[in-house]
């Protein structure tokens, strides 16, 4: 399926937010985390809150200046080194230094200083960070890690869920990129549309069809106007041999209005054709040549006046072969029109088309032709102009088997008038 087996990836936005070091969250974070918090040495403090304040002015180099400074001088405070790790991983992450920003975190987290809060806070940030880095085992560890440290009771977000399915998405661990995807649709009552993609790729690539024709199912109630899922949905359908229900997508998809591809058009039509409804395939297939999505050629003419044909609608069958022919006088299609122009008994018509014949005819088809014309005259009243053509069409190989018995009966026909 195109496009399916493409990687799905979430460019989720770093949240990297400036905690107040004394805010009051309800997260613990392992069981060696302080459950209260510390407080600063008063100089550390001093160049945290300076380095906030620089922060707030988009002023990143002095900020950045202020935590170093301050870093040589917290000596043997864990608690105070592990703020301003954390601060500075801040700095670095709102300056796109992400390599620097996640050595910070981590040293932030080192010696598990942190009191609970700030601690959750800078382990979501450094698997974000481990995720767009590329590194999603390791993003993917930290945030099972960060999930497993929540408070009895306390939810998993979406968001997290969602990024857990994505970092395995990445690795190409299908089967582990559904449950995460799952919870994370169920965790909200706004799940995006990329999240069912995303758990629609998982289902796709474990060749589990009937599960990602019920993702599918979803997607085109959220998304009517996006043609990729109809289209996706019809093709799984087919794929499990459920005929109908992949004619039901492709024409939900034309009820829709999505249709601007030749291509779409002559994939419906054709499978109203094999469903046995060439009539609508005609409708739908004169639609797209009325709207110029099917390009007005030889062959697209010769398949519409064939849809017609099938549905034996021949006015209009006849008509869609004029058409082609006016574009291309190909002999195999002008036999065609000339037996649907007798059975149709539009004798002039047929006259006409048989007085200029294609150069390259063969034979056969000059037989046949010449055969049909004299069926012209004949049904006409002109009995021995029938008869003259009819003798000349038995000595041809299109002609032969039919002319015989005709040339017996319009002997007699007119030795009786």
């Amino acid at each position: 399926m195109n496009g399916m087996k493409r990687t799905f990836k979430k460019k989720a936005a770093l949240s990297l937010l400036v905690l107040g070091l004394s805010a009051a969250l309800t997260q613990p974070v392992s069981a060696k985390a302080p459950e209260k918090a510390p407080e600063l040495r008063k100089i550390t403090y001093k160049y945290v809150q300076k380095a906030q304040e620089q922060m707030a002015e988009d002023d990143y180099v002095g900020a950045r200046e202020s935590l170093e400074h301050v870093l040589s001088k917290v000596g043997s405070k864990k608690f105070d080194r592990a703020a301003v790790h954390q601060m500075l991983g801040v700095v670095y992450a709102n300056q796109d230094n992400f390599d620097k920003a996640l050595k910070h975190f981590k040293l932030s987290l080192a010696d598990d200083a942190l009191h609970r809060p700030a601690a959750q806070q800078v382990r979501y940030n450094l698997a974000q960070l481990q995720m767009m880095r590329g590194e999603y085992k390791d993003g993917i560890a930290t945030l099972k890690q960060w999930i497993a440290n929540l408070e009895e009771g306390v939810a998993v977000p979406a968001r997290a869920w969602i990024m857990l399915a994505n970092g395995y998405s990445r690795l190409e661990q299908w089967r582990d990129v559904i449950e995460p995807a799952k919870k994370a649709i169920a965790a909200t009552d706004k799940p995006q549309e990329a999240w069912y993609t995303l758990l629609l790729a998982a289902h796709y690539e474990l060749q589990d069809i009937p599960q990602a024709i019920k993702v599918l199912e979803t997607l085109v109630m959220i998304a009517p106007q996006k043609k990729q899922y109809w289209l996706q949905l019809s093709g799984m359908n087919m794929s499990i041999k459920k005929d109908a229900a992949a004619l039901s997508a492709l024409r939900a998809a034309y009820r829709h209005g999505l249709y601007n591809k030749e291509a779409d058009y002559t994939q419906l039509a054709n499978f109203l054709t094999f469903r046995q409804v060439p009539y609508q395939a005609g409708m739908a297939y004169q639609e797209g040549m009325d709207r110029g999505v099917v390009e007005k050629n030889y062959a697209n003419y010769k398949k519409l006046a064939n849809f017609w044909s099938h549905a034996k609608e021949s006015d209009r069958a006849i008509a869609a072969f004029n058409s082609a022919l006016e574009l291309d006088k190909k002999p195999e299609l002008q036999i065609k029109l000339a037996r649907m122009l007798a059975q149709a008994e539009r004798f002039d018509e047929l006259l006409k088309l048989a007085a200029d014949p294609a150069e390259d005819m063969t034979e056969k088809h000059r037989g046949e032709l010449l055969f049909l014309t004299a069926m012209a005259h004949y049904q006409q009243g002109n009995t021995r102009k029938a008869l003259e053509l009819m003798r000349t069409a038995a000595k041809m190989p299109g002609g032969k088997s039919q002319a015989g018995t005709w040339i017996s009966f319009l002997e007699q026909d007119l030795a009786s008038s």
